[in-house]
């Protein structure tokens, strides 16, 4: 198991196993005896704890890439390279197939998508034997016979040992069955070109056991469940074109301080300082000087200053932090640029390891640190808006876990599933004069308010005149505060909203364009949560409810329709959004400028020399 998908589990196996360990205060290093580290646990090792299922899905994805060298290279795709992935009576669906329809096009792209069987056209199995999987696949790579820079992913979400195929496929004994993501990309002269699809293969199972075996497996059927095609008609084959160096690059900060990687740093500075190896360090957009162009505030971990870009007019953006007084060096997650003292310029106000510092802007884009509201330290998310309408910006602060929360130096969420054990959020009412009031008991928002908060959103979902906030957590139920007046209630299990799941961000967006806001939320969409906890051995003691709502968190990203009546409609599969990988931000935008509101999704984790379990 590797990246974002063994992440997730290694924190479920070790919130879910029996040798779980209590909360405890977790010393500073200063404070920590040199006997009481400990060296990192081994690598996870399937065969070793019996689970045939990781086995066999690891072989499956070693013959898959194979498969996928084979199509970088299509001169050696033939029967000898392709003789010892398949078994005796091989059988194949079209892996490209011809009926598709457009689904969507613009001037800069087109999207082509397979329909799927029907009674007119029913998937039947076009190539047989090695052969039939020489001509499937030269079929499949023929649209990249001239691209560069061709590139593809087999991710496999499903094994299946014990349960019936979905299709009618005839079943050998001892066969197992996958399903799996597939992609292929490159760039082709006349623009970009992408391959999507989930295909259902059936593997012989000799070798694969827990005794060992140098025999893998061998595909006995690939069936095609879905397929997409992409097509991009610009000049760089892509929608975007990096753009930083361009921008930032004249700076004496760019390439010191802001090229080096998180885990560079992680080795040059001091623990104590605050060095965040998760790099969830975010950015705040506004105006500070008022000249109509938008600047940037760039936080960063502890140790190394935070930087003020502020934009020119010819679109370079030169750093200003020092100038301006905002080079904290502090561990800051968030920041915000907002005008809190409606005197029509962007104040600052930074979550810090101290507190929540807030400083005033003077009009110029010079800042003045007013105070620092120490009871909201280590926030991980910050969201303004006038809950109770009195003309001024209010502040709602998101904090994750309180200080020591740990399991084997892994904050600890208990239960995993549905988590109210982290640190509390505050909503700070702001009286004016730089002075934040916490009202978070009074307003009813301490309800259901230590659930691993990352990020909160506010609107009027319901349309009465008063901003509501969504809150997405990270292990379990998010929150939806409905304000009645003032006042909050979690309407979220009533709204059908809560979306027990594993909440990075949320954002609200007209979608469907009825006039009512609809809701994203995204989460993590694990490959190896949906191999390994939908199998009949991952929990045994769990009821059904229980095991469900534990295979939820690995779903991936969530859609909510507004339907108008306080209520939503889970609309994220048939939407097609929910694999977003390991999802972060999410915003919706009109990126083509067509009316309809688009959804851009951050993914992705650390990035680091060695390439394995995090």
């Amino acid at each position: 198991m590797r990246g974002s998908a063994a992440a997730i589990l290694s924190v479920l196996a070790l919130a879910l196993g029996s040798q779980a360990e209590p909360f405890q205060e977790r010393p500073s290093p200063a404070q920590r005896p040199l006997e009481t580290w400990r060296p990192v646990p081994r690598a996870d090792d399937p065969r070793a704890d019996g689970w045939d299922s990781e086995v066999i899905g690891g072989q499956a994805e070693s013959q898959l890439k194979r498969i996928g060298k084979l199509l970088l290279d299509p001169s050696k795709i033939d029967r000898a390279h392709v003789q010892p992935l398949t078994g005796s009576g091989f059988s194949c669906h079209d892996l490209r197939p011809d009926r598709l329809q457009r689904v969507f096009e613009d001037r800069g792209i087109t999207v082509d998508r397979w329909a799927g069987p029907d009674e007119q056209n029913p998937a039947v199995d076009a190539f047989r034997e090695a052969e039939g999987l020489v001509d499937a696949l030269l079929d499949l790579s023929a649209p990249f016979a001239r691209a560069r820079d061709v590139r593809f992913e087999f991710k496999v979400f499903r094994v299946d040992l014990d349960l019936p195929l979905p299709l009618p496929l005839p079943k050998g004994a001892g066969d197992v069955t996958t399903r799996l993501f597939f992609s292929m990309s490159g760039h082709l002269e006349g623009g970009g070109l992408e391959q999507h699809a989930t295909w259902q293969c059936r593997w012989t199972r000799a070798g694969a056991g827990t005794g060992g075996g140098a025999e893998p497996p061998r595909l006995q059927s690939i069936a095609l469940l879905e397929y997409e095609q992409v097509r991009v008609h610009t000049p760089g084959s892509t929608l975007f074109a990096d753009c930083t160096e361009a921008v930032l690059g004249h700076n004496a900060c760019f390439k010191p301080q802001l090229l080096r990687g998180t885990f560079d740093w992680a080795g040059h500075i001091e623990t104590v300082l605050g060095v965040d190896a998760g790099a969830f360090q975010g950015p705040a957009v506004g105006d500070v000087n008022g000249d109509g162009l938008e600047d940037v505030y760039i936080c960063q971990a502890g140790g190394l200053p935070n930087r003020l870009f502020v934009q020119n007019l010819d679109a370079t953006a030169t750093d200003r932090s020092e100038w301006a007084g905002v080079d904290w060096s502090d561990l800051t997650r968030c920041a915000l640029l907002i005008d809190l003292d409606n005197d029509g310029d962007q104040d600052l106000v930074l979550g810090a390891r101290p507190g929540l510092i807030v400083m005033s802007n003077d009009g110029t884009g010079r800042f003045a640190q007013r105070t620092i509201v120490r009871l909201a330290n280590r926030a991980y998310g910050l969201v303004a808006a006038d809950y109770d309408l009195d003309g001024d910006l209010d502040l709602y602060v998101c904090r994750y876990h309180g200080a020591g929360i740990v399991l084997r130096n892994v904050p600890n969420p208990l239960p995993i599933h549905d988590a109210n054990n982290g640190a509390a959020n505050f909503l700070l009412r702001n009286d004016g004069e730089w002075r934040f009031t916490d009202v978070t008991r009074q307003t009813g928002m301490d309800a259901d308010n230590r659930r691993w908060t990352l990020a909160a959103t506010w609107d009027d979902y319901d349309n009465d005149g008063d901003p509501d906030l969504y809150v997405a957590n990270d292990f379990g139920r998010n929150c939806l505060y409905r304000n009645d007046g003032g006042h909050f209630v979690n309407v979220a299990r009533q709204a059908g909203v809560e979306d027990i799941s594993s909440g990075m961000s949320a954002c609200w967006g007209d979608y469907n364009r009825d006039g009512l806001m609809d809701m994203h939320v995204a989460n993590m969409w694990s490959s190896a949560g949906g191999r390994i906890a939908y199998q009949s051995r991952f929990q045994p003691d769990f009821d059904r409810s229980t095991k469900a709502l534990v295979q939820r968190l690995g779903r991936g990203n969530s859609l909510f329709a507004n339907r108008g009546d306080g209520t939503f409609a889970d609309v994220s599969v048939d939407t097609g959004i929910t694999m977003g990988r390991w999802s972060w931000s999410s915003n919706f935008v009109d990126l083509n400028n067509d009316g309809w509101e688009d959804l851009v999704v951050a993914n992705g984790f650390m990035t680091a020399p060695d390439t394995g379990d995090l």
